[in-house]
């Protein structure tokens, strides 16, 4: 593991593109060449400091969303787009986010998603679950919701409906990965699933894949790779039977973001002032 970027600060998200990563640090974006380290844009955008901010990015916008506050940027320079208040206390902030080509979908705590329109800028509102859900991914036609009740759900992107549903146990599916038509779940009970989306079924699954609480990072090759900042360990798997191969210890703490490009690892964690990289080759 090596020391990439040093901000003297907790990177709270990031996304790492083909020369740059644009980085979310204490009320700032920091835009830093990942070749060089240096900072190349910086914009101040949130009026406080705060650790819950998720980021996430396509080609090109940059999507956050921090308690009830829904923020769109321009990734090139980082121009506000514009800022929507979708809820407004703690039963109605927003737990998790994804995107497509034509929309933004912001799951709302105890079951709700707002869709919010790229280029109107309309938003709607649904009722969807009974439980809420940490973790949106979108699949083609099709929204992926995992529930803090142990279920996956698949919705229909035009009526935001359910038309399927697996579970997977009692706990929440905290984070969710695709590659291609397989998607791949972790469990808040150590439970990590491999799914197959032409079915819609379980085709396998491993448990104590860590003892607490764990997100799927991405793929290598033929390994998944899952994080456990709690843990401090970095797991690999065979893609295909989630069978373990190897198991890295490393100091990481509470919480953090991880992506995988190329043949590196990129992780952020609040006991790294800045992003650390590692370089999957060697490991």
């Amino acid at each position: 593991m090596e020391h990439l970027v040093e901000l003297g600060t907790v990177v709270t998200g990031f996304h790492v593109t083909n020369q740059y990563i644009d980085c979310m640090c204490g009320k700032s974006i920091i835009k830093v060449d990942k070749y060089s380290g240096d900072i190349i844009c910086q914009k101040e955008v949130f009026e406080k400091e705060g650790l819950s901010r998720k980021l996430i990015a396509d080609e090109e916008q940059i999507f956050i969303y921090d308690f009830c506050t829904l923020y769109i940027l321009n990734r090139k320079d980082y121009e506000l787009i514009g800022k929507w208040q979708l809820g407004d206390d703690l039963r109605s902030d927003i737990c998790g986010i994804a995107v497509d080509d034509n929309t933004v979908y912001c799951s709302i705590r105890n079951g709700k998603i707002i869709t919010l329109d790229r280029q109107s800028y309309q938003s709607k509102e649904y009722v969807i679950s009974e439980s809420s859900m940490w973790s949106v991914k979108s699949y083609d036609s099709y929204l992926i919701c995992g529930t803090v009740d142990g279920k996956v759900l698949l919705l229909n992107k035009t009526t935001l409906t359910i038309e399927k549903e697996i579970v997977l146990g009692k706990k929440n599916v905290g984070s969710l990965y695709f590659q291609g038509d397989t998607l791949y779940a972790a469990c808040h009970d150590g439970k990590l699933f491999k799914i197959d989306m032409g079915s819609f079924a379980v085709e396998t699954f491993t448990k104590n894949a860590h003892k607490k609480m764990f997100d799927c990072a991405g793929i290598y090759q033929d390994q998944l790779t899952t994080v456990s900042f709690p843990c401090s360990e970095i797991a690999f798997w065979h893609k295909d039977t989630l069978e373990e191969i190897k198991r890295i210890h490393t100091p990481l703490k509470l919480s953090g973001r991880t992506q995988i490009e190329n043949d590196s690892m990129y992780i952020s964690s609040r006991n790294i002032l800045g992003i650390d990289r590692m370089d999957l080759r060697e490991d």
